[in-house]
């Protein structure tokens, strides 16, 4: 089976290429014959696979028709960065020289780990680290930005997995987007 294949919006990246497992009429392992396209995203964001619950439900291909659906929570076209609940999906992010995302939150504990070049992981206190290739960030619902500091191309890869909203501070945790250089007006 030919792997399909992203098309990064970082010039220098080699597309990602995703492949989906599953059975044949024997029992035997092999790969999936009609796996979709993947969709590129707004800022470099690619929504490899979802699966709209977890434990996810793989029994006659239900997860990979619900994943090419035109829509649904794991349809591949889904809108948002966090899945509904009680889904998962695994996002391919790529980052050209000198871009950032914008500080954001979501209601959810994502799984992030670098995988080409190096990505700066900043918080709204200005708290900073850098990652390499293999480093991996565990964001559990707090304020963050994505940098690449560099000249080169790099890529993160991210398992996304919606929380339970919950009180910080004395406010309630909800998904925020704020334009660079400007600080939450709440807490929250």
């Amino acid at each position: 089976m030919a792997p399909h294949d992203s098309n990064p919006t970082s010039p220098g990246l080699r597309p990602c290429k995703r492949y989906i497992t599953t059975h044949d009429s024997t029992g035997k392992s092999v790969y999936h014959s009609t796996s979709p396209e993947l969709i590129s995203k707004k800022s470099g964001l690619t929504r490899s696979y979802s699966v709209a619950s977890v434990p996810a439900v793989l029994g006659n291909e239900v997860d990979v028709a619900a994943y090419k659906a035109v829509d649904g929570a794991a349809s591949h076209r889904a809108p948002g960065i966090v899945p509904p609940s009680p889904g998962a999906y695994l996002a391919v992010v790529d980052l050209a020289p000198g871009q950032s995302s914008l500080m954001h939150r979501t209601v959810s504990i994502d799984y992030s780990i670098c995988v080409i070049g190096e990505i700066d992981h900043k918080l709204d206190g200005g708290e900073t680290v850098r990652l390499y290739p293999g480093d991996h960030i565990v964001q559990r619902g707090t304020m963050h930005q994505w940098i690449n500091p560099t000249d080169r191309p790099a890529r993160f890869v991210a398992c996304v997995v919606p929380c339970k909203p919950f009180d910080i501070a004395g406010e309630q945790l909800k998904e925020q987007h704020l334009a660079n250089d400007t600080k939450p007006k709440s807490k929250l």
